[in-house]
């Protein structure tokens, strides 16, 4: 099978390579900023998702190195903090064009193969924000509720087609976005999380993997929580 993860260098899409490297499974990873380095079985791409041109160059050279995508994990997302009046149209679009947009153009590249071939599984990283909202991360909670929407409309669209499409929607989890809080606010999350920790990247890289996985077969469209109880 060839997987196409965006956002691979780091936090989730990077336990995303970790889980799939010693497999049979042939990967494209897509970075931006952190370089990964290609091997035998991993082609790594560097390539901005919020540009349509630069996804269009990816995908193709992906298809090239491996052959038609059969699964696209999208983990490709950035975080904005601040209140919604210190937001500006640059805040907007450089926050909605990578978290949702991204994902919009990479389906529309892959989704004709897929339709072809009918069979395919697309899998996207939300947030629990995208469910509930969060005070001071309007914009990132906005573009996670959009990936919800999307990941739900693409699977009644598609299902028919045999393609899966699901999203596993995390809650608080040790990646860089989390460098910004102080060890007092992560503990205070962990307290308010009924678990009592923070997650794992590798735990919502499992999710990911079952979703993507024929073990999944007959879930699409579904938001999968994967947040410690955070939110129920």
């Amino acid at each position: 099978m060839h997987i196409l993860i965006a956002g691979g260098s780091r936090g989730i899409g990077a336990a995303c390579v970790r889980h799939y490297r010693n497999t049979d499974h042939k990967l494209s990873v897509i970075y931006n900023n952190t370089h990964v380095e290609s091997s035998s079985s991993l082609n790594a791409i560097k390539c901005d998702v919020s540009d349509p041109d630069e996804v269009r160059r990816a995908v193709s050279e992906a298809h090239s190195v491996f052959g038609d995508i059969d699964a696209l994990i999208y983990c490709s997302g950035i975080s904005l903090t601040g209140l919604v009046t210190d937001f500006d149209s640059y805040s907007y679009h450089k926050i909605l064009d990578t978290n949702f947009g991204g994902l919009f153009y990479l389906t529309h590249e892959i989704l004709p193969d897929m339709i072809r071939k009918q069979k395919g599984t697309i899998t996207a990283v939300s947030s629990m924000w995208g469910q509930t909202g969060a005070s001071c991360e309007s914009l990132y909670s906005a573009s996670k509720g959009a990936i919800d929407a999307y990941i739900k409309s693409l699977a009644k669209e598609l299902g028919p087609s045999g393609i899966r499409v699901n999203a596993v929607s995390p809650g608080v989890v040790d990646t860089d976005m989390m460098n910004e809080y102080s060890q007092e606010d992560k503990d205070d999350l962990a307290d308010e999380t009924p678990l009592g920790r923070i997650g794992k990247p590798d735990e919502i890289a499992n999710t990911i993997a079952y979703l993507t996985s024929e073990e999944s077969s007959f879930i699409t469209g579904q938001i999968i929580g994967v947040n410690g109880g955070f939110l129920i």
